[in-house]
């Protein structure tokens, strides 16, 4: 059952993941294209000039997706993507330079180099000029990405510090981590009355995802079951 509901999770993480970089890279984009009219010499200039390069950067990164998108692009293809997304994560613009470093975290995991995409992640999620909404989720996919490697005492506090951020958009998925470690082989009647309790609070958010509401209250029907 525990695997199961990971696996769910999971494919709600995925979802959740795209549509929040899809939201936010829309706006950027959308930002970059509007230069205000503003006097005042060598700062106009400054000002256009971040301006630019932002544009610029989003291009580079919108052009790299399309030749991912193509069906018949090789690996050749794939590791000059990589290593785009890899260079705008270094010296991109801030703003850019998550997005890309999310792509590049995305690239290692499907190669199959978790230590690699671990590092991308944590890049982003230590950028404090970076959107809070993408530390977060960089975050979660730390956490998510060591479930099975890392010490559960470090798990607990990453998802507890995720959950409590209420109405933040990760808030529920790191509750269902949390519920997932309570879950684990091995685990005690102690461990099985926290899920329950973070499960029926799950069940009756008013601000977790519809998919989060449904797993949970899934899991509490057949809870007697779990252990």
């Amino acid at each position: 059952m525990a695997d199961d509901f990971i696996t769910q999770v999971n494919e709600e993480m995925r979802a959740q993941r795209l549509r929040a970089m899809a939201r936010r890279f829309g706006a950027l984009a959308g930002g970059v294209l509007v230069v205000a009219a503003i006097g005042g010499g060598a700062w106009a200039w400054s000002s256009h000039s971040r301006h630019e390069a932002q544009r610029v950067a989003s291009a580079r990164y919108f052009q790299t997706l399309q030749t991912l998108a193509d069906p018949k692009h090789d690996k050749a293809a794939t590791d000059r993507a990589e290593a785009a997304f890899a260079d705008l994560a270094v010296h991109g613009p801030v703003g850019v330079r998550a997005f890309a470093a999310m792509r590049v975290a995305d690239m290692k995991m499907q190669a199959h180099d978790t230590a690699g995409a671990v590092q991308s992640w944590q890049s982003v999620a230590d950028d404090t000029k970076a959107d809070q909404g993408l530390r977060g989720m960089a975050r979660y996919m730390l956490l998510n990405a060591q479930t099975n490697t890392a010490d559960p005492k470090t798990l607990r506090a990453g998802y507890e510090a995720l959950a409590q951020e209420n109405g933040g958009p990760w808030a529920s998925l790191a509750q269902e981590g949390l519920v997932a470690l309570d879950l684990r082989p091995g685990s005690t009647d102690a461990n099985h009355q926290e899920a329950r309790r973070l499960l029926t609070q799950l069940a009756n958010s008013d601000t977790a995802t519809a998919g989060s509401r449904a797993r949970a209250q899934a899991l509490l029907e057949t809870f007697g079951d779990a252990g």
